[in-house]
């Protein structure tokens, strides 16, 4: 079999695989799953009872019966954020209760390679002067080997427990601090290893990685020709007088004009699929002014499509002499600043 058969045998292949979706939650959209601080903040507000998402001790006592502790609390409830320790390190939660005081260190992406030591004395010192019983755990992805009294829970663990009682709460609860939190354990869970067992396509890549390694090191090839393309019209046409020339990310010829202070931009695209020759505004308020110029004659003769703000000049194919579109760029030139010429010549008449 020639490498153009087993390039079409390996997308035959991966077009016959089942479509998997994933929805993905606010968290994910918005970056956040990249921030442990951000999810500390989040157990934070979720941890204390007291909140306004009215769902009580849900997560309290979820976490306190996985650490064997005692999940009553009849009023005092304070929950602290980066607590400095006697070395100057910073516990990521700490919770003083009436009779409990829990430091927690959250892990999400990093090794655990906290002075768990530190953390240590400075809950005992303080339970000490409190007269409070101190609980420690260590809330993470993956389990990890704990010492000076810590004990080690999993988020998979965790949102299991959670996931039990979560009818017992759920009716009296806020229902958008409940969506964000069934949203921030959907997040969690991603991490959890839910989501890394091989599934069919992972299987695919596997088996063929050969072939797909091949294909993408041939596709590369062919990028790398559409793209000399780019370099070469950009040498036939070169500099022109009125306008700025440069070429982005390989793949697009961009001419930069300043038309009556308006900041108007070519863009010439290449892709597999051919050539797109583009004009827009670079700045908000230059849009009206690129189409008053855009729906002036002679251009108006011309069939213009407005895409996200964008028109659409011209299409080429692939196959389209260079010197061909060079002529086209440099009319679409003319015509525009004809046009521009014309707006100005008629706002001097008035």
């Amino acid at each position: 079999m020639d490498s153009f058969e087993n390039f079409l045998a390996v997308l035959h292949d991966f077009e016959a695989l089942p479509t998997i979706s994933e929805s993905e939650s606010i968290f994910d959209v918005a970056g956040y799953p990249h921030y442990e601080n951000v999810f500390s903040n989040i157990l934070a507000f979720y941890l204390n009872p007291n909140n306004e998402h009215a769902l009580g001790n849900l997560l309290f006592s979820s976490l306190m019966n996985l650490a064997k502790s005692d999940d009553s609390s009849k009023g005092n409830f304070q929950v602290y954020r980066e607590y400095s320790t006697n070395k100057g390190g910073r516990l990521d939660l700490l919770i003083e209760t009436d009779n409990q005081l829990i430091g927690i260190e959250n892990k999400i992406f990093h090794e655990l390679r906290n002075d768990l030591y530190d953390y240590s004395s400075t809950i005992d010192e303080l339970s000490v002067k409190k007269d409070l019983s101190p609980v420690k755990i260590v809330l993470s992805i993956k389990a990890h080997a704990v010492d000076n009294g810590f004990v080690g829970i999993t988020y998979k663990n965790f949102i299991a427990e959670i996931r039990q009682r979560l009818g017992l709460y759920a009716g009296k609860s806020s229902q958008k601090w409940l969506l964000y939190l069934l949203d921030f354990m959907s997040s969690m869970e991603n991490f959890t290893g839910k989501n890394m067992e091989l599934d069919e396509l992972d299987q695919f890549f596997i088996e063929h990685h050969k072939r797909v390694d091949d294909l993408l090191n041939a596709r590369n090839k062919f990028m790398s020709k559409l793209y000399s393309k780019v370099s070469d019209l950009s040498g036939i046409i070169g500099e022109q007088k009125e306008c700025k020339k440069w070429i982005y990310a390989k793949s697009c010829l961009v001419h930069d004009f300043v038309l009556s202070g308006h900041s108007i931009a070519f863009d010439l695209y290449i892709s597999p699929t051919g050539w797109k020759f583009l004009v827009f505004d670079r700045k908000q308020k230059s849009q009206a002014y690129l189409s008053e110029l855009l729906f002036e004659p002679p251009i108006s003769e011309f069939e213009i499509t407005c895409r996200d703000s964008r028109y659409i000049l011209e299409e080429f194919s692939l196959a389209t002499d260079l010197m061909v579109i060079k002529e086209k760029l440099l009319s679409w030139f003319s015509r525009v600043i004809d046009a521009d010429n014309t707006k100005k010549s008629i706002l001097t008449i008035c």
